[in-house]
């Protein structure tokens, strides 16, 4: 009882508020860059996985079979819990980015009449929070896609380091990509088919759902600027109903083309392959 009435007086104020997200933020992208590796590594980390995955989908491609060698299957783990861990601290830091910018609101309301440098300070806050937030929503979205698809996630590394064999690989990946849709297609390749339509579905599911999002909070800003007779609200919810809107508008246009590339894999992964992603 007692730790709770400590925690409400430290957090009674705003700026005590502030200061308490402020810090939180912080330690929340410390963590996004040193956790997610320190968690999930084991004989294979960042500082390897590259060099690992390329030998491990050398054998893998040699096998011609889908299940993984034992070196690819180590390192395709080792990426999903990287991902997995760098999707929970995503977030972890938009929950806490959202909580910022709503002590930020209610400061700003309950000092309207505060002076220009006051506002322009507490503009610039907002500024920065929201940064991070879009960052942290960002991140999440992208780790959730690692996660759901981590063989796929870990092909642009075959782009640097190739060797004679890795060389040998991409070559006849290429050529049965180019090949009719009839064309013979080895198991191996079938399987990173299928794990690239799943790698393009999660994200464009995700946009959607995000897109979806932002456009009802645009909607709401509009609603709240038309309701609203003080100028400076006014504004602020202009702002944020055309920031809103721009977002949601991105975000469409992500799902909609991750659709057309999940619902055709098999040409997007042959364009990959070809120089694209």
């Amino acid at each position: 009882m007692n730790g709770l009435r400590s925690l409400s007086r430290l957090t009674a104020t705003p700026r005590r508020q502030a200061g308490l997200l402020a810090a939180l933020t912080g330690a929340c992208l410390v963590a996004f860059f040193l956790a997610p590796n320190e968690l999930a590594r084991g004989s294979v980390s960042t500082a390897n996985v590259g060099e690992a995955f390329r030998e491990g989908f050398t054998a893998y491609w040699a096998s011609g079979g889908r299940d993984f060698p034992a070196q690819l299957d180590t390192t395709v783990a080792f990426w999903f819990r990287f991902h997995l861990v760098k999707a929970g601290v995503s977030a972890l830091l938009l929950a806490v980015a959202a909580a910022f910018a709503v002590v930020l609101w209610r400061h700003s309301r309950q000092r309207a009449a505060d002076g220009r440098a006051a506002r322009l300070s507490q503009t610039l806050a907002g500024a920065l929070v929201g940064t991070v937030g879009l960052f942290a929503l960002v991140a999440l979205m992208a780790n959730l896609q690692g996660a759901a698809a981590p063989f796929a996630s870990l092909l642009p590394l075959l782009t640097t380091g190739q060797d004679g064999e890795l060389t040998a690989a991409v070559t006849e990946i290429r050529q049965q990509l180019a090949a009719s849709p009839d064309g013979r297609r080895s198991p191996a390749l079938t399987a990173m088919i299928d794990d690239f339509a799943v790698y393009h579905a999660v994200l464009a599911a995700l946009a959607a759902v995000v897109a979806f999002a932002l456009a009802g909070a645009s909607v709401m800003a509009w609603k709240r600027f038309r309701a609203s007779a003080d100028a400076r609200s006014r504004r602020s919810a202009r702002t944020a109903g055309l920031a809103s809107a721009l977002l949601a508008a991105v975000a469409l246009v992500i799902a909609v083309a991750n659709t057309m590339s999940a619902a055709d894999s098999a040409q997007a992964l042959s364009g990959f392959f070809a120089g694209g992603w």
